[in-house]
């Protein structure tokens, strides 16, 4: 069978048995990636993309999305016919593409939009005007896609990304802008909020062994994409786990499984944007800010950075935002802040010392030498079933193993890695 089968029957819509997906959405997935992996549309797509947009069926958000990617990477001979959407010289002029995409957008939001096509860097100042208008029921939605695309496919500074966290920060509900009870430190766990599509997730047995010393929250929320696997949020309504509303309930009678703040009581605003980022399909910037919101002044905070070059700027970004300590994995199982059992993971731990300076370590923590034997492969599943994982889960923290070994060995190696990270930071 030819690689590129399946892509045939989905543009012919020969083989009824293979869901449609129009073809706008295929040029977003392939133009919008980044630097190192946007591709190129071959004449067909662009004709399809082109005489779907002539029938108006699709949302400012993702029409914008699409054309300021394509705009960043620079269209090729098969491509310039879908500047043939726009009048005549439209396409070739930053500003006025900006108008037709963002026609209702306030004039100081066009002429920020105007540098990102332009491939600008934003200023303290403009990022937080940019941030305060995304994150508001202002009109605009053209904006917003165009601003968000281009921050993710042309890479995000960390002036920029501290700026526009300052203005999601400033949504917070009032709920969570109160005193936390006085008590142990509290470590916030912060997964990817697209969840796990090959993997069961742990974090609640991590939770639960972090809370022998201290107060766990886990934000979570709906998964905005583009992965539709099962996230922590699902997995914790499914065991009915303490959800807060507030920061006074954070208290030292720890639940079963730790403390969770669904995004949608945190920030209301956010959680509109999941809608959004359904529409533009690729992760924005926002993937990564939701997760820096502090609203309990946690000491230290666990993330996951996928990609090797994020780990450096999660640090940054923890170390910006006033974390006291943070704990990045890098070279972990995709989707949550799991270790790997056939591969090290690799742990960056960030410290803030007395002079307001911080200092960094990597530690790097082989599963095969925790163990003392090589993994001779790990399971890859289709699918993972929600109701399996919560079973596991459930059953891991009432008995302290479960009948999956993978899973309990995943579960110990993670716990051992964090715990250790944990104690550096303590200790420096």
């Amino acid at each position: 069978m030819p690689d590129n089968y399946s892509t045939v029957c989905v543009v012919n819509n020969t083989n009824p048995l293979i869901p449609t997906e129009s073809a706008l959405r295929r040029g977003i997935k392939a133009v919008g990636i980044g630097k190192k992996g946007s591709r190129s549309l071959n004449r067909d797509l662009a004709l399809e993309i082109f005489a779907e947009l002539q029938q108006g069926q699709f949302k400012e958000a993702e029409i914008a999305a699409f054309f300021a990617a394509l705009f960043i990477k620079g269209p090729t001979a098969d491509e310039i016919l879908l500047a043939d959407y726009f009048p005549t010289g439209t396409f070739a002029d930053a500003a006025k593409l900006t108008h037709a995409l963002c026609n209702d957008a306030p004039a100081d939001i066009k002429d920020i939009c105007v540098k990102l096509l332009q491939q600008k860097d934003l200023n303290k100042g403009d990022a937080y005007t940019l941030g305060k208008f995304l994150l508001s029921p202002q009109k605009g939605d053209g904006a917003r896609g165009l601003a968000s695309i281009v921050l993710r496919v042309r890479y995000e500074t960390t002036e920029e990304y501290l700026s526009l966290l300052q203005a999601a920060t400033e949504t917070i509900h009032h709920a969570f802008r109160g005193s936390v009870p006085k008590g142990q430190p509290i470590i916030q766990i912060s997964e990817p909020f697209d969840g796990v599509d090959h993997n069961y997730m742990i974090t609640p047995c991590l939770s639960q062994s972090l809370q022998t010393h201290y107060r766990v929250i886990s934000l979570v929320g709906r998964n905005s994409g583009p992965k539709d696997g099962n996230n922590l949020y699902d997995l914790a309504q499914k065991l009915g786990l303490t959800f807060l509303t507030n920061n006074s309930l954070l208290t030292e009678q720890k639940p079963y499984g730790g403390f969770y703040i669904d995004q949608k009581d945190l920030s209301p605003i956010l959680d509109r944007w999941v809608d959004l980022r359904h529409e533009i399909i690729k992760r924005p910037f926002l993937a990564t800010l939701e997760k820096f919101l502090d609203p309990c002044k946690a000491d230290i905070i666990i993330t996951s950075a996928f990609h090797g070059a994020y780990g450096e700027k999660m640090a940054d970004i923890a170390e910006g935002s006033g974390f006291k300590g943070s704990i990045v994995v890098r070279n972990g199982v995709e989707g949550s802040i799991a270790f790997p059992l056939t591969r090290p993971a690799k742990i960056l731990c960030s410290a803030r010392q007395s002079n307001g300076q911080y200092l960094r370590k990597e530690f790097i923590f082989d599963a095969a030498q925790f163990f003392g034997t090589e993994m001779p492969f790990e399971q890859k599943l289709d699918n993972p079933s929600l109701d399996i994982n919560a079973t596991l889960v459930k059953e891991f923290l009432e008995n302290g193993q479960t009948s999956n070994n993978e899973f309990d060995r995943r579960i110990a190696v993670t716990c051992d890695g964090i715990r250790q990270a944990a104690e550096w930071i303590l200790n420096h």
